[in-house]
C-alpha cells in the first residue's frame, strides 16, 4: 500500500523516483506538485486509482534502479566468488604473498577491486587481460619469445638457443618473430583492458637512482617473479607483459622492459 503523506504537503514526497525522473509526463508531474487535499479535490472519486496508477510508475522506476545497481554489483561479486573458490577469506587473501599460479591470480584480483568512489572491478580484470593475450594465438616459439625474449625480467635467451630449442629455427628466423610480437603485443597494449594494466603498473612505480623502480613488496612484483605453472598465457603472463609495455620512455616508444635488482625490486632496464 502507498505510504500516507500529511495532508499539506507536495505528493513527490510520497513518490520521489517519479518526480526526478525527466521521462515524467507533464500530467503526472502536475499531480506530484499537488498537495494530498489538492490532489484529493482534483480526482475525487478516481483519487484510489490515480494513487495505483503513480505507485506502478514509482515502482517500475525503483526496478530500474534496483537492476542497474545488481548489474554493477555482479562484476564485483564475480571477483569475490572466484577468491572464495581459492579457499582463502578476504582478510586472509589481503596480505597473502603469492607463491604459486593458484595465489597470484587471487593477489591479482584483489588488486582490481576498488572501493572508492563505488564498489567497482577495475578495467584491468584478470579474465580480460587474459583474453587478449589469447589473440596472439602463437605457437610454443612464441610463448617461449614473450617469456624468454620479449618480456624476460633477467638476462634475455639469445636468439640461437631458442631456435634450437625449438625446430631449429634460424637466429634470423627468432629475431623476425620476435619483431611480430613486439609489435602485436603493442596493438594489444592499445585495449582497454591491457592499457588500464598499464595504467595501474605506472601508479605504482617509485622514482630511484636507477630509475622507474617497482618496489620488492609490490604483489606485482612478487607476482612476475613466479614461475610459470600453467599453459600461455596465465597471470604471470599478465603481469610481465603489461611492465614490458609500461616501460615505453615518455620521448620514445622502445620498450625496454623491466630487470631484476640484487634487493629483489625491478627497474626499466
Amino acid at each position: 500500500m502507498p505510504k500516507r503523506t500529511p495532508r499539506h504537503e507536495p505528493l513527490r514526497l510520497r513518490f520521489p523516483l517519479l518526480w526526478e525522473s525527466t521521462e515524467t509526463p507533464p500530467g503526472l508531474r502536475e499531480d506530484l506538485d499537488r498537495t494530498d487535499t489538492e490532489f484529493g479535490a482534483k480526482w475525487r472519486r478516481h483519487k484510489t486509482d490515480r494513487l495505483a496508477e503513480l505507485q506502478r510508475h514509482e515502482d517500475q522506476l525503483a526496478l530500474v534502479t534496483a537492476r542497474r545497481e545488481l548489474d554493477d554489483a555482479l562484476p564485483v561479486l564475480t571477483q569475490l566468488g572466484l577468491l572464495a573458490t581459492g579457499g582463502e577469506d578476504l582478510r586472509s587473501s589481503a596480505t597473502l604473498t603469492p607463491v604459486d599460479s593458484q595465489s597470484a591470480e587471487i593477489v591479482y584480483r584483489l588488486t582490481t577491486l576498488r572501493l572508492q568512489p563505488a564498489v567497482a572491478v577495475a578495467d584491468h580484470e584478470l579474465g580480460l587481460v587474459l583474453d587478449d593475450l589469447r589473440q596472439l594465438d602463437t605457437d610454443f616459439l612464441g610463448h617461449a619469445i614473450v617469456r624468454e625474449a620479449i618480456c624476460s625480467l633477467g638476462k634475455p635467451t639469445t636468439y640461437l638457443v631458442l631456435g634450437e630449442r625449438h625446430g631449429g629455427k634460424t637466429k634470423q628466423t627468432v629475431a623476425d618473430r620476435k619483431r611480430r610480437l613486439e609489435g602485436r603485443l603493442i596493438e594489444l597494449g592499445g585495449r582497454r583492458a591491457l592499457s588500464a594494466l598499464c595504467e595501474a603498473l605506472s601508479s605504482r612505480l617509485a622514482n630511484s637512482i636507477k630509475g622507474p623502480t617497482l618496489p620488492t613488496d609490490d604483489p606485482f612484483n612478487q607476482i612476475a617473479l613466479l614461475p610459470h605453472e600453467d599453459e600461455f598465457p596465465d597471470v604471470i603472463d599478465v603481469v610481465k607483459v603489461g611492465l614490458w609495455l609500461a616501460s615505453a620512455g615518455r620521448d620514445d616508444e622502445r620498450r625496454p622492459g623491466f630487470q631484476i635488482q640484487q634487493d629483489g625490486s625491478l627497474t626499466v632496464r
